[in-house]
Order: structure tokens, then sequence, then C-alpha cells
């Protein structure tokens, strides 16, 4: 069954918002962190006293630069996100697609305004509140293209309860992991200077390892399922934890360096601000990833109508042998 067009639309629209937040707020939010910008205006929502659309941001210098396009692309997904949620309740009757759509809004409304409290209060807790929050907007935007995409009110469902019950709870763990992982990541951008959070520095980088196991049980307990959804949230997992785990090595080395083989890291250096902001940007990325995937694992499980159905078929067939 095809999905009416405004659905069709709606569902690119769902792709084109979801595309410019990874490509604006998100990118160059996480290149404010690297550069350590996010208290370069210490006003807000002007800057340095202008309205935000007044200020001469194309001649400011780099901080200043970074800084207010991420308040403007902040701006600009607040007015997409709005007209989001306005499509769907015009365009589509199902009930979870104007919820997902709404909560986008309220998600994006509530992530302007962490950011700023983060500039008035100068507080580094919501600063990484700010940053961590990003991953959850993302992941509703993920949902909303999933859920708006063809074929997925007709969408096959796992067959066997206990299946899928494995695969749910697999996918649980994986994301409990990648929650655990991105939040400790987000300890040494924003709070690396805190004694209180020093533990961070020996535990994220190992923790990669119980991220990439969790990964490994993940796509052995999902293969061979009959979800062509389920599957592709398989194949987007490897290839983002892969993505991951490389840009890690390559964090690490930019950042610190190798002293024993003579390799000094070069502080704001362009290859330690790209590779640390992209860091940032491919964990969320891996993150949303599998919020989507328990996502469609509770989608796809067995109806509930189906097993009852079933048992009270076989009771009557048993009641009738007796």
């Amino acid at each position: 069954m095809n999905p009416p067009a405004n659905s069709v639309w709606l569902h690119r629209f769902a792709w084109f918002t979801a595309a410019l937040t990874l490509m604006l707020p998100v990118t160059t939010g996480a290149i404010v962190t690297t550069l350590k910008a996010g208290m370069i205006f210490s006003d807000w929502p002007s800057s340095n006293g202008y309205n935000m659309l007044a200020y001469p941001w194309l001649n400011a210098a780099r901080d200043e630069f970074v800084e207010h396009g991420h308040r403007l692309s902040g701006m600009t997904i607040g007015l997409l996100s709005l007209s989001l949620a306005i499509a769907a309740w015009c365009f589509d009757r199902r009930p979870l697609v104007r919820l997902m759509a709404s909560a986008i809004f309220l998600a994006v409304f509530a992530q302007g305004m962490l950011g700023g409290a983060r500039v008035l209060m100068d507080e580094q807790l919501l600063a990484l509140l700010h940053g961590d929050f990003a991953a959850l907007v993302f992941s509703l935007m993920a949902v909303l293209i999933l859920i708006t995409s063809k074929g997925w009110e007709t969408r096959p469902r796992l067959t066997s309860v206990e299946d899928s019950q494995s695969v749910g709870n697999s996918a649980k763990v994986l994301l409990a992991t990648l929650v655990a992982q991105y939040v400790m990541g987000g300890f040494l951008r924003h709070l690396r200077e805190r004694g209180e959070f020093a533990w961070a520095w020996m535990v994220h980088p190992w923790f990669a390892l119980v991220v990439l196991f969790a990964t490994v049980m993940f796509v052995f307990t999902v293969r061979g399922t009959e979800s062509p959804h389920i599957r592709r949230c398989v194949t987007a997992l490897i290839g983002f934890t892969i993505a991951q785990s490389l840009i890690g090595l390559a964090t690490w080395y930019v950042k610190y360096g190798v002293p024993s083989w003579g390799v000094v890291a070069q502080q704001d250096s362009p290859a330690q601000i790209v590779i640390c902001s992209m860091h940032k940007v491919v964990g969320l990325l891996t993150l949303m990833s599998s919020v989507v995937a328990v996502f469609c694992c509770w989608a796809v499980k067995p109806l509930r109508l189906d097993r009852t159905s079933t048992s009270s078929i076989g009771n009557s067939v048993a009641g009738v042998a007796t």
C-alpha cells in the first residue's frame, strides 16, 4: 500500500529538517565546544548587544563567527520544527506521527532554552546537558522519518515472541552502553577541568570495548531476522561504530599526541578541531541509530492480539478434541 501524497511530502520534509539539523546546529555546536567558544558572547538571545539578525556575522572573528552561526542555525531549525509539527497535524491523521512531530518541536524549543540558560548562567553543567540533549532531539527526528516512510504501516512483524524479546533486550543493552559512553564523552568535552570527573579520562577510552562487544552481541542476536527495518539499523550501527572507533583513536592522537613516538599535539590545529568535532557528531549518529533500533524492535514485535487469538483457537480445538 502506497502512502498518501501528503505523507510522502511530510516524510521528505522530515528528512530535510533532520539533514539540516545535522549539518547546521549539531556540527556547529560540536565545533563551538571544540573551540571552547560557548561563552564568546555573554548575552543571549542578543550577541554583544546586537539583535540576532542584525549582528555583523560575516565580518566576525573565528570564534564569534562559529558561535553566532550556531545560534542562527538553531533559530532556523526552531522554525522548521514548528512548520513540521503544523504540517503533521494538518496533513497526517496518525496519532503517533502528530505526537512525534509535536515532541520534536518541544524538544528543539527546550534545546534552545538550555543553550540560552547556559550562556546567561555561565554554567558548564548546562553546556553538558545542552550538548547531550541534542542526541535526543535528533533521535526523535530519525523516528519521525521512519514512521512516515513508505511501507511502515505494512511492516512485517517478528513471528516469535521469544525472538522478539531477545532482540529487544539486546537492543536496550546496546542503547544503555552507548548512552553511558556518550555521557562520559560529554564529561571530557565540557567538564575536563573538574577534578571530580577525572575518572572519565581512563574509563571513556576503555569503555569503547564494551560498546563494541554490545554491538557485536546485537548483530548476532538479530542475524536472520525477517524485519528489514531492524536489518537496516544493524547495518547503520556497524558502520557508525567502526567509524566512531577509528575517529576516537584519531581524536586521541591529535589531542594528546604520542610522546614516545615524538608526536606532540598542537592545540587548536585544524586537524584537532575537525577530528574532535567529528567524534562528537558521529557519536550522536551512533546513539541515534541505537534509539531507532530499540523503537523498531518495539514496533515489529508480534501483536498481542495475534498471540491471544492463536491461544484461543488452540484452546477451542483442544476442547473439541476432548
